[in-house]
């Protein structure tokens, strides 16, 4: 479970893309091999850190993601029922500091895994729902292993393509948080919750 759980954290931040005007007449597919590939482009590069160059890929990065991660959807879903309860301004707080939490955790994760070979399988599209099916291939206990992975995106209003959640071997990102964000706000309170994400960004 405990490989199965780093697995989905780590396919969480394979499913960013640079924005572009023609993206938004891309599949779902086409737009998550995109993805990949600029991503691999930009990790890849060598640069020093605390230099002006650094920066500039952080920041690219950054736009990255969000363009291609629906984290209003996400946060929205993984929040649950506590979502309704919240504040404009108190749901504003929620996404901003999970958006920072993932950007930070990206970097720092997929820089020690870019050896990777996604194989994209099947793609079904309802409406302004998708699902991707793919799978990759990695090495466990000195075996070769396939895990199967979806990606759930839904059509935003400028046509383009976002992902707002990810299923690993069933191991949902967003039901892994809602679980870990309700048992947190049940035994404390949701502040408390808040409060441990922001303790945790000081961390990163």
């Amino acid at each position: 479970m405990r490989f199965t759980m780093r697995l989905v954290s780590l396919l969480t931040f394979l499913i960013f893309s640079t924005g572009s005007a023609w993206a938004i007449a891309e599949s779902p597919t086409k737009a998550l091999k995109r993805t990949n590939r600029t991503l691999k482009s930009l990790l890849k590069k060598k640069v020093k850190k605390g230099t002006p160059k650094e920066t500039k890929i952080r920041e690219k990065i950054k736009v990255a993601v969000n363009d291609f991660l629906d984290f209003n959807e996400l946060a929205r879903l993984a929040l649950g029922k506590h979502w309704e309860k919240r504040s404009d301004e108190e749901r504003k707080e929620f996404v901003d500091v999970l958006r920072e939490l993932i950007e930070r955790n990206y970097v720092k994760q997929l820089r020690e895994n870019l050896d990777y070979n996604l194989e994209y399988r099947s793609q079904n599209v309802k409406g302004t729902e998708a699902r991707v099916m793919t799978a990759i291939k990695v090495t466990k206990d000195g075996r070769p292993e396939e895990i199967t992975i979806e990606y759930k995106m839904r059509k935003v209003e400028d046509g383009s393509w976002m992902v707002y959640d990810v299923i690993t071997d069933e191991v949902s990102v967003v039901r892994n948080y809602r679980s870990q964000f309700n048992r947190i706000i049940r035994k404390k309170s949701y502040p408390a919750l808040v409060k441990k994400m922001k303790r945790k960004l000081e961390t990163i």
